[in-house]
Formats: C-alpha cells, sequence, structure tokens
C-alpha cells in the first residue's frame, strides 16, 4: 500500500463492518455522515473534554431479522 500524504487528510483506518450494519448507518445519518459519527463516538468514548455523546435515531433501523430497506421483519 503507498503512503498517504496525511498533511492535509486525516490517515485512512480500514474497518470490517458488516454490509447490514453500514448501510442501516447510512440510512441513520446519511450516506456522506457515517465518518463523522464514528469520530463523534470516539471522541466522546475516550471522555476528551467538550464532546458529548452523539445522538442516537429515534427508533430502531435495521437489525437482526429487519430488512434494512423496509424497516419490516423478513418473512412479513
Amino acid at each position: 500500500m503507498a503512503k498517504q500524504n496525511t498533511e492535509k487528510h486525516t490517515p485512512l483506518r480500514p474497518l470490517r463492518i458488516p454490509d447490514d450494519e453500514w448501510e442501516a448507518l447510512g440510512q441513520a445519518v446519511g450516506e456522506r455522515n457515517r465518518t463523522r459519527l464514528l469520530r463523534e463516538y470516539i471522541r466522546w468514548h475516550l471522555r476528551w473534554p467538550g464532546n458529548k455523546q452523539p445522538d442516537r435515531p429515534a427508533e430502531q433501523i435495521g437489525g437482526p431479522g429487519i430488512s434494512s430497506k423496509s424497516g419490516q421483519q423478513e418473512g412479513q
């Protein structure tokens, strides 16, 4: 892998996240906001000053046995 120029950009950190979880997170926060949410959570988890716990959606999105596209129980 080529070395990344990090002078202007944050280094790339590969994560292994199941597709259904990644898609549901995109539905919850928007396709282009997943990284922002993960960074907010990390800062809150580390108890860095001035960082509050990220907001959660009002209801469950996706999950075991639930189609992430329809929000319905599978088989219904």
